[in-house]
């Protein structure tokens, strides 16, 4: 298990498979200008937010020293008014960097290895980037956890299969009513619109428009080849298309009681539309304001969770498998950024060793100084490179402080660096290892225990 180290890394999170699909909507409107707000206190170093209708999440990094660090962020975000996540469980450190990688690779997500998550967690990291609240440490994490998950994508099936929410509810949709040939309006130009309208094509629509409350409707139109419908055509479209999609959630329903019971007698007065018309509400908040008149029938997020197939347990243990090689590298990766000083250090030691070696040469050229220079770097060289080398297998099993102990009693350099960032002492070796200079395997970094 990795452990707590010195990059604070905390995630508080509220989903759908603990808290439910409310608690998350409730946390969803309280996230505004969170991430900016976190790292005014100086006790943050970084935050980034995710909010997606499984779950909403705050990814943070603790300034260094900072004690007790997942409860600060708890008692910062419900002094902020985020109460929904202040009283949620919160990770920390290793726990929070296997959390967030199994995020992203869509192994919590209502539906089991969906792609959408990859997307709106790139999109939340670049929203946060440009907010300027994002740390080196959160990008770096977050950018290795997608590229784990395009990993999960391309040697699972789980992606393949293409179940994501918008997939299932438009099977549970096409049950009701036949997508091919269908009219479409979609209410909203959220995340979910464009997977919506590229699902929607794939199964034969004939036309799609699109309704935008905020003025969006024309560029989302333009960019999708869809037509836009302006506020003074939208009871007249409700009235004539087979389906809506509503993907607004912005906490005020896309689709109003009296605009929903105005459109259900249109359409019983229109030759042209018949039956029910079905309503796909993929709003975490919902955007289909309750009761639903008759002749409304909703497909909404409750819904589509209990449709959810469970995926092939071969598919997720080999997801599993890759999460955890994922975690694992980046555990290696930070260790060797946190000896790297220490490397530098070597060179640098021996560096001046040469150099003071170089200026006693006698300039009466009886030993060519040019000559004797390079003698004495290329020394330098090899002696540098066996502790270098064994600096990176040390790093790469969890024996950097036993590396580093070695450095200060054979050469007597000492050298102050971070606490773990991640403890690799517990994680399984790959075995087999061997110094490519020494020859010596990675068991003789260990302390030989003396014969008593």
């Amino acid at each position: 298990m990795l452990e707590w180290g010195a990059v604070g890394f905390c995630i508080v999170s509220v989903d759908h498979s603990e808290q439910g699909l409310d608690a998350v909507s409730a946390a969803a409107a309280q996230v505004d200008g969170l991430g900016l707000a976190l790292t005014d206190d100086p006790r943050i170093r970084g935050a980034m937010v995710l909010s997606t209708c499984n779950r909403v999440l705050v990814l943070a990094e603790a300034a260094p020293g900072v004690p007790l660090p997942g409860q600060a962020l708890r008692d910062l975000l419900r002094g902020l008014g985020a109460t929904e996540l202040a009283g949620a469980t919160v990770a920390e450190g290793g726990d929070a960097v296997w959390q967030l990688f199994r995020i992203a690779a869509g192994l919590e997500s209502m539906v089991t290895g969906e792609r959408e998550i990859a997307g709106q967690l790139k999109r939340a990291l670049s929203e946060a980037r440009d907010q300027h609240t994002v740390s080196y440490a959160i990008g770096h994490l977050v950018e290795e956890a997608l590229r784990t998950s395009r990993k999960v994508a391309a040697h699972t099936s789980l992606a393949a299969q293409g179940r994501t929410v918008v997939a299932v509810g438009l099977d549970l949709v096409a049950r009701m009513i036949p997508l091919e040939g269908a009219r479409v309006l979609m209410m909203g130009t959220g995340s979910y619109a464009g997977a919506s309208c590229a699902q929607l094509r794939q199964r034969g629509v004939a036309e799609i428009l699109v309704h935008s409350s905020s003025g969006r409707a024309e560029g989302f139109a333009c960019r999708h080849e869809v037509a836009a419908v302006d506020d003074r055509g939208l009871e007249a479209a409700l009235s004539q298309v087979d389906l809506v999609v509503t993907c607004r959630g912005n906490g005020t329903p896309a689709l109003g009681r009296e605009l929903a019971a105005r459109a259900v007698a249109d359409r019983a007065a229109s030759d042209s539309a018949h039956g029910d018309l079905v309503v796909l509400d993929l709003a975490v908040s919902g955007d289909v304001e309750d009761p639903a008149p008759a002749g409304i029938r909703v497909v909404d997020l409750e819904t589509i969770r209990d449709a959810v197939p469970a995926s092939a347990a071969a598919d997720r243990a080999q997801a599993e498998r890759i999460v955890a090689d994922g975690v694992h590298d980046l555990a290696m990766d930070l260790e060797r950024r946190r000896l790297a000083p220490a490397v530098i250090a070597l060179r640098d030691a021996l560096s001046d060793l040469v150099q003071a070696e170089i200026d006693r040469l006698p300039t009466d050229g009886s030993v060519p100084v040019a000559e004797a220079a390079q003698a004495l770097r290329r020394l330098a060289a090899s002696m540098a490179h066996i502790p270098s080398a064994r600096a990176r297998v040390a790093s790469e099993h969890g024996l950097g402080d036993q590396w580093l102990n070695s450095l200060s009693d054979v050469l007597g350099i000492d050298v102050e660096v971070e606490d773990h960032i991640l403890d690799l002492s517990g994680l399984e070796p790959t075995g087999g290892l061997t110094c490519p200079v020494t020859g010596l395997s990675v068991d003789d970094l260990a302390p030989i225990e003396e014969n008593r």
